[in-house]
């Protein structure tokens, strides 16, 4: 990423998410301003075509990316319900973040994402499902169904 310091920006931070910020820096042998612009630069290509809705995502960014994923892997119909299996869910949803247990993913990211309303969680005959309801979008105010995605 090219850098041209046309303009400066200054915000607060709180001292311990810098000093972790740093660690990562170190790690990836970037300083902090290049590592602030390529975080800049990331968001700005998630959410900034701000001519098309944007889908609805819980606040935290590790839940949000949760549900991205659970709403990519979710195929099988069941009386027209996108669904995944529970084991398939925490095998994917897996990584160095959450601890190494068998409720962890459940408790830290199904459960919340539950509660949330952005998924639910469903006892089959053979197996237990998360069911992903269709993606919720905004058209800039209101909060459109996928199929009725309005340009805003």
């Amino acid at each position: 990423m090219d850098h041209d310091p046309s303009s400066r920006v200054s915000f607060g931070c709180p001292d311990e998410l810098l000093e972790t910020l740093d660690e990562i820096t170190e790690r990836e042998d970037k300083n902090r301003s290049e590592k602030l612009r390529e975080l800049v630069q990331k968001e700005v290509e998630a959410k900034g075509d701000l001519d098309e809705p944007q889908p609805v995502l819980p606040d935290d960014e590790r839940l949000a990316e949760a549900y991205r994923m659970l709403h990519e892997r979710a195929s099988a119909r069941h009386k027209s319900k996108r669904r995944v299996k529970l084991e398939t869910a925490k095998n994917k949803l897996y990584d160095n973040t959450t601890p190494k247990s068998a409720s962890a993913v459940l408790d830290e990211i199904i459960k919340p994402l539950e509660s949330e309303g952005y998924v639910s969680v469903w006892a089959g005959n053979q197996h237990v499902w998360v069911i992903v309801p269709p993606m919720r979008y905004t058209d800039g105010e209101d909060i459109v169904d996928a199929g009725e995605k309005a340009v805003a």
